[in-house]
């Protein structure tokens, strides 16, 4: 039985963590035993389903915490348990898992990328000079290189050399879950008190690429060309406290709600009628193929790789655009025959079952 170590930064609720999460609760026992490490101090939501499975999940401190300590812990981590497999979703980090494994003959060393470069930061000369090395020891050390998409490739291993030795695995989603119901949308609706209300929805971490301060500051507008409108934000974290009190500021709070982490994704897509996504910077978002699955027009800043525009339903805006223009196109937007797009993404690649079958047959060449 071939054993396999999936080192991720966290097992909270997102996009890259549910793909992590995903290929753990889908794995074949009887070929695999599947661990995960993560950085995380305390135990996250996608923790307990993977636990609850009966999947190992070990913590260590984050390698910026201590280099060397990270590498004797790793070590140790590796060599107790003998596996034949280590697949790494940490950007840069990975290339600390990748020579661990290449130095005590891990035969399968996977680097797995989901990100890019943040198009609005500037990064020191030690931030630069750390990803050249990291980009070199994974280059070197790594068996295979995954992106999630184009872009998320490039910037973890250079272009040319993702387009050569690299594949794309495009994060996938359960398509069926995030079909559009009628159902689920009444009884959202009635639920939230949200009967005859334009609904504007925002699905992601509460931190600052996700930019929700920007969607917040287009509500006044918004609220002067559809009085009828609502702001449901969906997510939890760090700028919560100053989103609820911008909102405050802005006089909106009243119709802004913060649902906080939510299970039922898919049915609160459902209760929208437009969703707006003005992120500074994107990877491979996955609430953008939900929501287009769920057959719901999106708005999105351009920041965002046009790896997501599978339908028609996807508008990109630039960020420097009027608030004018942006609140024109969330007025504007109107769902319609919601039902056939289900069929549209699934037939692109991105459902679940295609990411797991690209990733479970890179394991299933792999040496013991």
């Amino acid at each position: 039985m071939k054993k396999i170590l999936e080192i991720i930064g966290s097992l909270r609720v997102g996009g890259q963590e549910n793909v992590g999460k995903m290929i753990g609760l889908h794995i074949d026992r009887s070929k695999y035993e599947i661990h995960y490490l993560v950085f995380d101090d305390e135990p996250e939501p996608y923790e307990l389903e993977l636990t609850e499975a009966g999947i190992k999940v070990f913590h260590l401190p984050e390698p910026s915490r201590g280099y060397i300590t990270y590498l004797k812990n790793l070590r140790k981590l590796i060599k107790e348990n003998s596996y034949s497999i280590i697949h790494a979703h940490t950007m840069y980090n990975c290339g600390w898992a990748m020579l661990m494994g290449k130095i005590l003959g891990v035969p399968c060393r996977i680097s797995h990328s989901h990100s890019i470069k943040m198009a609005d930061y500037h990064y020191t000369l030690y931030q630069k000079i750390y990803q050249f090395i990291m980009r070199y020891i994974i280059r070197w050390c790594a068996t295979d290189y995954i992106g999630c998409g184009k872009a998320a490739g490039a910037w973890l291993y250079g272009e040319k050399f993702f387009r050569k030795k690299g594949k794309v695995i495009y994060n996938g989603i359960d398509t069926e879950r995030f079909a559009f119901s009628a159902e689920s949308r009444v009884k959202l609706r009635k639920k939230l008190n949200l009967e005859g209300k334009f609904v504007i929805g925002h699905a992601g971490h509460f931190v600052k690429v996700k930019n929700q301060k920007f969607l917040i500051s287009l509500m006044p507008e918004i609220l002067k060309k559809c009085p009828e409108s609502v702001l449901l934000l969906l997510g939890e974290g760090e700028m919560r406290g100053e989103l609820w009190e911008y909102c405050q500021q802005l006089g909106v709070a009243d119709r802004v709600i913060m649902t906080g982490n939510v299970s039922n994704v898919s049915e609160y897509l459902c209760a929208m009628d437009v969703f707006v996504f003005p992120s500074l910077y994107e990877g491979m978002p996955l609430a953008v193929i939900e929501v287009q699955c769920n057959g719901l027009p999106c708005i999105i800043s351009d920041s965002v790789p046009d790896d997501v525009y599978l339908t028609d339903l996807v508008r990109p805006l630039s960020l420097s655009d009027s608030k004018e223009k942006w609140t024109s196109e969330i007025c504007g937007a109107e769902r319609k025959n919601e039902q056939k797009y289900g069929e549209e993404i699934k037939k692109t690649g991105f459902d679940t079952s295609e990411m797991l079958r690209n990733i479970y047959n890179i394991y299933d060449g792999a040496p013991v």
